[in-house]
């Protein structure tokens, strides 16, 4: 994004939206806007949409309520130059306060518990105020921070220790979120394993199951990056591990995190294997995270697993021809495309008619009424208002085939070569929009569908 309007428009957007200091966001994006080559719109808003739940991950803790008035006014102080974008000087002010508990003492193990507690906490503050900033070394130092808070707390607060160890994963994991390449996601799985190393789920089922989440996010993402299949399914193992001892009571927002990754790792390997095991493994999975959701207070995260499942069941009505689970699929999309405002989030509202086309195609296949595969028809035509050859080639491709997929069912249903040559145009005309977009593999898969198409029809041009 180069206009300076467009980026302070997102900037108040996103300030506004999420509830913090347009300011302070500012200045958190203050090295991206040094960068020689600008963010794009969707990619920095995104990023400002992280950075922004960053500043308000510290907020809460500088904010939280003490007894101590002394402390009560740092607290004070500090949350106010924090919102004024102010980070150097919030993190000197951390680091004198951390010096006065230290002192000068050389050996760690002569503090008392309580001082080497709130030491710690004060790192941790430095390393989330490190964090700020929008720049790799700027995180590098977060997570080393995060390393020293988690060893000054040590035994005098074992729980938090762990909690510090996680937060040094999970900060190392985000170098490559939000800067690219795979060095960070390395770097958190080879942490994330030396802490796993070091617990015992039967002991410490929450600390176990909450760095067994980490890891399995680092690797979950570092297979998106790479399309290592092998990734994801060590990601869904490490998610199957963090569950296995931990009972919901324990941790609620654990538990439900680690059951919405297992269903979509399982549902992606499902997809991808054609394993109804696993397929039925992702429904159950979402199914339980969906029920111990808080719709209310997290609305965003209740869409995205009521499409997960909606996928899930989807995939696995299709496969098995279940007209049951094809119709909870359809009701779950059907309930999310309302939630969803067209002129706001034109090809995410495209996305979901596409899911409902593909939903009806398949119900159309075990109805003798032509209406279902009509239905399809339709709602791939109103994707594809949205998805313009011009400007998403693939998504338009992906939409066009669909509705010729479409249009052969219910020409073969109707005996219609009229209707039956319509469709092998539309079908035709995505794989060559694929191709020539760079998409030759997707060609190559519709060529084979149509070629399958090609010969029913001529069975029934036959008969």
């Amino acid at each position: 994004m180069t206009n300076p309007d467009d980026f302070a428009t997102l900037i108040a957007g996103t300030a506004h939206k999420r509830g913090v200091s347009a300011t302070a966001l500012l200045a958190m994006m203050s090295d991206v806007v040094k960068r020689s080559t600008p963010l794009p719109a969707d990619t920095l808003g995104a990023l400002l949409a992280r950075k922004a739940d960053d500043l308000l991950a510290l907020r809460a803790r500088l904010s939280a309520d003490v007894r101590d008035e002394a402390e009560k006014r740092f607290r004070t102080a500090a949350t106010a130059t924090l919102d004024a974008g102010r980070f150097a000087e919030l993190d000197k002010a951390l680091a004198q306060r951390e010096l006065a508990l230290l002192g000068d003492l050389a050996n760690l193990a002569a503090l008392s518990a309580e001082r080497r507690q709130a030491a710690a906490e004060i790192r941790a503050d430095r390393a989330a105020t490190s964090f700020l900033r929008t720049a790799p070394q700027a995180y590098s130092e977060a997570a080393q921070r995060y390393s020293e808070a988690s060893a000054l707390m040590g035994l005098a607060d074992l729980r938090r220790s762990r909690q510090f160890a996680v937060a040094q994963v999970e900060a190392l994991a985000r170098l490559s979120v939000d800067f690219g390449g795979r060095e960070g996601f390395d770097a958190a799985i080879a942490e994330a394993r030396r802490l796993i190393e070091g617990l015992d789920g039967l002991v410490e089922p929450v600390a176990y199951a909450a760095a067994q989440a980490a890891l399995a996010e680092a690797l979950a993402r570092l297979a998106d990056l790479t399309g290592e299949a092998g990734m994801r399914a060590e990601a869904l193992a490490a998610c199957r591990a963090g569950l296995e001892d931990l009972r919901r009571a324990e941790a609620p927002g654990l538990w439900r995190g680690l059951q919405a990754k297992t269903g979509v790792l399982a549902l992606s390997l499902g997809e991808a294997r054609e394993d109804e095991d696993l397929l039925e493994d992702a429904v159950s999975a979402l199914a339980a995270a969906l029920a111990a959701w808080n719709r209310d207070s997290d609305g965003a995260g209740w869409v995205e697993l009521e499409f997960s499942i909606a996928r899930a069941r989807a995939v696995l009505g299709a496969r098995r021809g279940d007209l049951a689970l094809l119709e909870r699929a359809f009701n779950s999309f059907n309930r999310i495309v309302l939630t969803v405002e067209r002129g706001r989030e034109p090809l995410r509202w495209a996305a979901l008619q596409d899911e409902m086309g593909q939903v009806l195609r398949n119900m159309g296949e075990r109805y003798s009424e032509p209406v279902v595969l009509e239905e399809a028809i339709a709602a791939f035509g109103l994707a594809l208002e949205e998805r313009r050859r011009e400007t998403q080639p693939l998504l338009w491709a992906t939409s066009s085939a669909n509705q010729g997929f479409a249009t052969l069912q219910l020409a073969e249903r109707q005996k219609d070569t009229g209707l039956a040559q319509k469709g092998l145009t539309l079908v035709m005309a995505a794989i060559e929009a694929m191709r020539a977009a760079g998409f030759p593999a997707n060609a190559g898969t519709l060529q084979k569908r149509l070629v399958e198409a090609s010969a029913r029809l001529s069975a029934m041009k036959a008969r």
